[in-house]
């Protein structure tokens, strides 16, 4: 069989060339890249294969874009592969052990940070699963669990943190959720627990909102 020809875009061709560019130090550390107008003319390409060839220099962590200021070089290594498909094919231990460490440090800086806004909307998402699982509804139950943590996410008030976890919950937490309580597990299995960890924030106090998630993840 005929081994088929690997056809790579100008927008990819362009992000190799500029990705190598980069990583053999033409581009220091920090340094702007030259503006649109002049990489089309370096590159031979349209606006277009720039503006795409920069966001693939982006997704892959070699480039910074701030708006109305330029393109900067962030690093000159590129990942080896994105974050959503290294959880994709990581092993249970790992993503286990990283779920622990996220958790313990959301939960911690979310008892130490939230504001009356944030217990409101951890409060709701609490009433919502507890109503859905009155009513053994699995999917308005998956939604307001996996909302629940992401509000106390957002309560820990460190957006790098918060993203983090949005990219473990997407790519991981919600799967293996959805699957353990497909099995006929009660929805109502940790719902003490659940309470236990939004009084343990209303009270600001972070030693015992830890306790609180490990105990959760040891009954899981």
């Amino acid at each position: 069989m005929e081994k088929l020809i690997d056809r790579k875009s100008l927008s990819e061709v362009v992000a190799d060339r500029l990705g190598e560019q980069i990583k053999s130090g033409e581009y220091r550390l920090d340094q702007k890249l030259p503006i649109e107008s002049e990489l089309m003319k370096q590159f031979g390409v349209g606006r277009s294969s720039i503006r795409e060839a920069i966001r693939t220099l982006e997704n892959s962590g070699i480039v910074r874009v701030q708006q109305g200021i330029g393109t900067f070089v962030a690093s000159q290594n590129a990942m080896s592969e994105p974050l959503a498909k290294r959880l994709q094919t990581a092993g249970s231990a790992e993503l286990r052990e990283v779920r622990d460490l996220l958790e313990i440090k959301i939960v911690e800086k979310a008892a130490m940070n939230r504001t009356d806004a944030d217990i409101k909307s951890i409060t709701a998402f609490l009433e919502k699963r507890n109503k859905a699982a009155d009513h053994n509804n699995l999917q308005d139950w998956l939604d307001a669990d996996i909302n629940f943590h992401m509000a106390i996410a957002d309560a820990s008030k460190n957006v790098i943190l918060t993203e983090l976890y949005k990219s473990f919950v997407e790519q991981q937490l919600k799967k293996s959720i959805a699957e353990t309580y497909a099995k006929e597990t009660p929805m109502h299995r940790f719902t003490a627990i659940h309470k236990q960890l939004l009084d343990c924030i209303i009270e600001q106090n972070p030693k015992k909102a830890i306790k609180a998630i490990l105990a959760m993840h040891d009954k899981e």
